[in-house]
């Protein structure tokens, strides 16, 4: 039996307590609690790198993910327990928090790469920038299943699927991946895994197949082709021009360019250079500001669906998940 009080009477320590709290008092929270005034040390230092171009899941941290913390608890005024989850928070909740924190920091030390670039940055980099992507990707999967379970609804994707839509899904896998299967067993000694439906299919569902999608799905796909080539392929050759340029194979073109051999052949046909080759940082810098973009966009959809549920539906679904009681 869970008891519930007003949080007017909660102390930190007191576990299995549903909370009872006024909608007004969390909206007033939320409206004065920013990254800069009560993140982490992390959301104080770095909250400034997302403000232009990626400033959404502060947004969402504010209004949906701060609730689920003892900073609603009156009279919680140590920093680091004021960030701690609330007893009574559903697991789901909490991994949706952390996928985002984590997608955060990956971010962040893309951004410190470039800031302070040094002798592994370029690898490094665009080995963060495709962790951030896949934990945009968990963290996005799982707000859609919070959302289906509030509303009572079923993804038609992860249900059963008729031989047809199998078929259409293999078929697009197919075409995307399957001219990849032979130099993936080269590489690894096995050929990759078939996995279908796909956490794109599944994306594209939430999104209802919109173009923020369809962007985020065409720029991440190179983006992740270039760092598996980084991760697990040979180096790539990079054409140094002077002390501080340096001309790497353009994402588009880096199929072309695993070779050294081809980039040594490039650099010696100037119209081949300009066509397929891109000095280092400028691709860096345009590629996680493209990133931060489409994902700002991206971040739009959980920002309306659950706000929505929470204060103006007051969905039960999701307040128990918070462990409050709306008064």
């Amino acid at each position: 039996m869970v008891r519930v009080v007003d949080t007017e009477e909660v102390s930190p320590t007191e576990s299995s307590v549903k909370y009872r709290v006024g909608l007004n008092k969390i909206k007033e929270i939320a409206g004065r609690t920013h990254f800069a005034n009560d993140g982490d040390g992390y959301e104080k230092l770095f909250w400034s790198l997302f403000n232009d171009k990626f400033p959404n899941p502060e947004t969402f941290w504010r209004y949906l993910l701060v609730p689920l913390t003892k900073r609603i608890i009156p009279g919680v005024k140590d920093p680091k327990e004021r960030l701690r989850f609330r007893e009574g928070v559903s697991e789901d909740l909490k991994d949706i928090a952390t996928f985002q924190y984590c997608m955060f920091l990956n971010l962040i030390y893309s951004h410190d790469h470039l800031r302070n670039f040094r002798l592994s940055s370029f690898e490094d980099f665009y080995l963060h920038l495709g962790s951030a992507c896949d934990l945009a990707e968990d963290c996005l999967l799982k707000l859609y299943m919070v959302s289906l379970e509030c509303k009572g609804g079923k993804s038609k994707v992860l249900e059963k699927l008729t031989k047809e839509e199998f078929l259409n899904l293999a078929e697009t896998w197919y075409k995307e991946h399957y001219s990849e299967v032979y130099e993936n067993y080269l590489m690894k000694g096995k050929p990759p895994p078939i996995r279908l439906p796909k956490r794109q299919d599944v994306l594209r569902e939430y999104f209802a197949d919109s173009e923020e999608v369809k962007e985020y799905s065409r720029h991440t796909q190179k983006l992740r082709e270039y760092r598996n080539i980084l991760t697990h392929y040979v180096q790539i050759a990079k054409i140094v021009i002077k002390e501080d340029i340096t001309l790497v194979p353009k994402k588009e073109k880096i199929q072309s360019y695993k070779k050294w051999s081809e980039v040594f052949k490039a650099q010696e046909d100037v119209a081949r250079l300009k066509r397929d080759f891109i000095e280092m940082k400028e691709q860096m810098v345009s590629d996680i500001w493209t990133l931060e973009i489409i994902l700002n966009k991206l971040w739009l959809k959980p920002i309306k669906d659950l706000r929505k549920f929470f204060y103006e539906d007051k969905n039960e679904v999701l307040l128990s998940k918070y462990n409050i009681e709306l008064t």
